[in-house]
């Protein structure tokens, strides 16, 4: 199929076609594996899709600064903390997530809208299909927590009814 482009486009479009590409974090972990494995460098290229020029740059970036060196170390995140808590293993209230608010942890599903539902009928079951994530130990551990704070429970449920 042929497109027509105009100057400008075409211009543009080279401009991107012509970048060198960066490896993505994936890659380079690939190829730091494969090598750690005894695979060739020619093999890791290969199997990695990156050049060899930029796996000798990785592998001399490694050599030199390890993981971080890299750009693939363990750091402090800088996004908002999660508080996971205790009394409910799979609750979490995270700022800037769900308003704040208790929800299942790893979702983004609020503990007063599963309270809310069961108000409205809806079964255990019928949440579990509902919410393919959630686990039956997550209603457990948010119906304990709606149980202990009902007054937080109950006063975001109003807020979401009149939003």
């Amino acid at each position: 199929m042929l497109i027509n482009l105009t100057h400008e486009d075409r211009k543009y479009l080279e401009q991107f076609a012509n970048r060198k590409m960066r490896l993505t974090n994936r890659q380079k972990a690939q190829a730091l594996l494969g090598l750690a494995l005894g695979e060739t460098p020619e093999q890791v290229s290969v199997r990695v899709g990156i050049t060899k020029e930029d796996l000798s740059s990785l592998v001399a970036r490694f050599t030199e600064g390890g993981l971080k060196g890299v750009g693939l170390g363990r750091s402090v995140r800088a996004g908002p903390r999660r508080f996971r808590l205790r009394r409910y293993p799979t609750i979490e209230k995270t700022p800037r997530v769900c308003e704040g608010a208790a929800r299942v942890a790893g979702t983004r599903i609020p503990v007063w809208q599963l309270v809310e539902a069961r108000s409205l009928g809806a079964s255990e079951a019928h949440l579990l299909i509902d919410y393919p994530r959630l686990k039956a130990a997550n209603l457990v551990d948010a119906w304990a927590y709606a149980e202990d704070h009902p007054d937080e429970i109950a006063t975001e449920i109003h807020s979401n009814r009149v939003a």
